[in-house]
C-alpha cells in the first residue's frame, strides 16, 4: 500500500479518511451490528446477545494490520473481520459468539460498507462543487463583455467574451455534477443477499430482517440484492470521472492562461504556494496541475470498475473484489481536484488589459473572418475572402492594409458578436437545472 508522500498530490485527505482502515471498519462493524439488532428483532437470536454483538462492533478494538493476512488468504475482508468480531463476543459471552453475522455473507458486509463510505465522502464533494460552480458563475457574469482572444488549435482564432469561456466552464461541471448527485443517490442501498441471494438461512424472516437493517442503516432496501449486478456503481464511478473532466477542463484553460507568454490569469498566491524547487521567479499553477493530475488518474480507474461488469454467475471472483480499492482511488482522485479547484475558483485573477493586449498584438488579423463576412454581404464571399487575403499579406496593421470597414470592425460590441448573450444563456441554464433543496 502506497504511503501519504507517495498519494501527495493524488489523493484529498478528506476522502482518504472516509475510506481509512479506522473508517473501513467501522462501517463494516455497523452492518454487524445493526444486523444482529435486526435479526434479535425478528426473534431469530436472543436479543440480550445482539447487545454484546453490538458492543463488540467498536472498530477501535481492532488491528488492522492483523486482519490484512487472514483477508488475503481468505479472499475477503469480511472473514477476518469476522472471526475478530466472533473472538471478541466470545471473550464478553461465549453463547453470544454463535450469532455473530447471522445470516449473511461476506459480499453482504462489503457492498454495504462501500456504500456507506460513499455517503461519508460524496456529499462533501457535491456541496464543494456546487461552490465552484456558482464561483465560476459569479466571474463569467462580471465578465460578460470582457473581450478576449479565442483559440482554436492552439492558435488564434475569432474574440469572444472571456465570461463565455468561464460560464462554459461552469456548465459543464454543473452538469456532471447534476449527474453524480443522480448516479449517487442510486448507490444508497442495502446489499443483503446471505450466500447466493436468496437469503434461505432467514426463512420466512427476511423479509422483516432486511427492512429492519435497511432502515438501521439508512439505506434504501433494493427489489433484491444486486451481487453480481453493478451498473449502479459502474454509473457512479463513470459520473465520478466525468466531473475529474469537466474539471480538468477548466484547470487546462487556466494552466495555459498562466503562461508567461499570456499572463491573461493568475491563480490566488500564499507563501511557498507555485513555487519552484530552483528557479525563484516562477509561480506554477498549482491548483490547475492537481485537478490535472486527478484527470488523467479518474478516467482509467472508472474503466477499470466498467471493465468488471460482465461478473460470473450469482457472486463473481475478482470482479467486485477490485471495485472497493478502485473505487476508495476514484473518489480521493476526484477529492484533489475538487479541493484544488474550490480554492482557484472564488480568487482567480484576471487582467483583461493583457487579453486586450494579446488581441491587440495579432495586428486585427483576427478580425479577418468578420471582414471577410461583411464585405461579402456585397461582393460574394469569393471576393471578399480575396481582399482580405491581400490585406492580411500586406502585414502590419490588417485594419489599415484593408482600407474600409474601419468602424465595424472597430466597435467592440460587433466584435464580440452573440458572446455575451451565450454568456447570460449558460448561466441561465445553471440557474434553471440547479437541484432542489
Amino acid at each position: 500500500m502506497s504511503g501519504r508522500l507517495v498519494n501527495a498530490l493524488n489523493a484529498s485527505t478528506k476522502v482518504a479518511e472516509a475510506f481509512s482502515d479506522e473508517a473501513t471498519l467501522r462501517h463494516m462493524l455497523r452492518f454487524e451490528a445493526e444486523l444482529a439488532h435486526a435479526v434479535a428483532r425478528a426473534g431469530l437470536i436472543p436479543k440480550k446477545h445482539a447487545a454484546i454483538i453490538a458492543a463488540a462492533c467498536d472498530a477501535a478494538l481492532y488491528d488492522p494490520a492483523a486482519l490484512v493476512p487472514v483477508a488475503r488468504r481468505s479472499i475477503t475482508l469480511t472473514v477476518a473481520v469476522v472471526k475478530a468480531l466472533t473472538a471478541e463476543v466470545r471473550r464478553r459471552d461465549e453463547e453470544a459468539a454463535a450469532y455473530v453475522h447471522w445470516g449473511a455473507t461476506s459480499q453482504d458486509v462489503i457492498d454495504t460498507a462501500m456504500v456507506l463510505q460513499l455517503a461519508e465522502a460524496v456529499p462533501p464533494l457535491i456541496a464543494a462543487l456546487h461552490g465552484i460552480v456558482a464561483a465560476f458563475a459569479k466571474l463569467a457574469r462580471r465578465h460578460r463583455a470582457t473581450p478576449m482572444m479565442g483559440r482554436t488549435l492552439m492558435q488564434p482564432a475569432t474574440p469572444l467574451a472571456f465570461g463565455q469561456k468561464v460560464a462554459g466552464w461552469a456548465s459543464d461541471i454543473d452538469r456532471a455534477t447534476r449527474r453524480l448527485e443522480a448516479s449517487y443517490a442510486e448507490t444508497q442501498i442495502l446489499q443483503f443477499g446471505g450466500a447466493s441471494g436468496s437469503l434461505s438461512a432467514l426463512g420466512r424472516k427476511a423479509e422483516p430482517v432486511m427492512k429492519a437493517l435497511a432502515k438501521g442503516l439508512g439505506l434504501a432496501l433494493p427489489p433484491a440484492p444486486w451481487f453480481a449486478q453493478r451498473v449502479r456503481i459502474a454509473a457512479f464511478a463513470q459520473d465520478a470521472a466525468l466531473v475529474a473532466g469537466a474539471l480538468g477542463k477548466a484547470a487546462r484553460d487556466i494552466a495555459l492562461m498562466m503562461q508567461y507568454e499570456l499572463q491573461e490569469v493568475a491563480e490566488p498566491s500564499g507563501p511557498g504556494r507555485g513555487s519552484s524547487s530552483t528557479m525563484p521567479h516562477k509561480r506554477n499553477p498549482v491548483g490547475a496541475g492537481l485537478a490535472l493530475i486527478a484527470a488523467a488518474r479518474t478516467a482509467p480507474l472508472a474503466a477499470t470498475i466498467v471493465a468488471n461488469l460482465p461478473q460470473e454467475n450469482e457472486r463473481a471472483l475478482g470482479g467486485w473484489q477490485a471495485e472497493w480499492p478502485t473505487l476508495a482511488g476514484l473518489l480521493e482522485a476526484l477529492g484533489s481536484a475538487v479541493e484544488s479547484v474550490a480554492e482557484v475558483a472564488p480568487d482567480l485573477t484576471v487582467f483583461a488589459d493583457r487579453m486586450q493586449a494579446n488581441l491587440d498584438a495579432t495586428n486585427g488579423a483576427v478580425l479577418a473572418e468578420r471582414a471577410t463576412f461583411l464585405l461579402a454581404e456585397t461582393m460574394g464571399k469569393d471576393k471578399a475572402g480575396a481582399l482580405v487575403e491581400k490585406a492580411l499579406a500586406k502585414g502590419g496593421s490588417f485594419v489599415e492594409a484593408l482600407g474600409q470597414l474601419q468602424a465595424e470592425l472597430n466597435d467592440p460590441k460587433a466584435m464580440l458578436g452573440y458572446s455575451p448573450k451565450f454568456v447570460d444563456r449558460l448561466l441561465a441554464d445553471l440557474r434553471s437545472a440547479a437541484p432542489k433543496r
